[in-house]
């Protein structure tokens, strides 16, 4: 199972995807791939209409498997993480912890594009992690 991050699905989702990030999903597409639900909400935040909103929202619960809701589960392993990334001496914001635990939550990998954040070492001791090198990188 694939958890993707707000990066991946704003890259993949857009006109002209990004291939490295095609090139990922394709080769896992025999998985489920599921969006937590913070995840949705930072990618409809970029629309300002209702009924757009509602059609870009459609369009996602139909191309992905499931969206994750951020339920008690979801809440008490954000808090995990959260509490043992600090003793480790690093930490994630809040939607990103809310993301990480999602992943988790779900036995799934965490695909991300975000390395500043997720490519810590403490982060990959806590859960699956792939980064995507994006093609704006280069």
């Amino acid at each position: 199972m694939i958890c993707l991050d707000n990066d991946v699905l704003r890259k993949y989702a857009r006109p002209d995807p990004d291939p490295n990030v095609v090139r990922y999903l394709s080769s896992r597409r025999s998985e489920s791939w599921i969006l937590p639900s913070v995840v949705v909400f930072e990618y409809l935040q970029n629309f300002s209409a209702a009924n757009r909103i509602h059609t870009e929202r459609q369009q996602l619960e139909q191309h992905f498997d499931s969206v994750a809701s951020l339920d008690g589960d979801v809440a008490e392993e954000s808090a995990n993480i959260r509490a043992r990334l600090a003793t480790a001496g690093t930490s994630l914001a809040v939607p990103d912890l809310f993301v990480a635990a999602t992943a988790r939550a779900n036995g799934a990998t965490l695909a991300t594009a975000n390395r500043r954040d997720f490519d810590k070492t403490p982060v990959h001791e806590l859960l699956d992690v792939d980064i995507i090198s994006t093609a704006d990188e280069v």
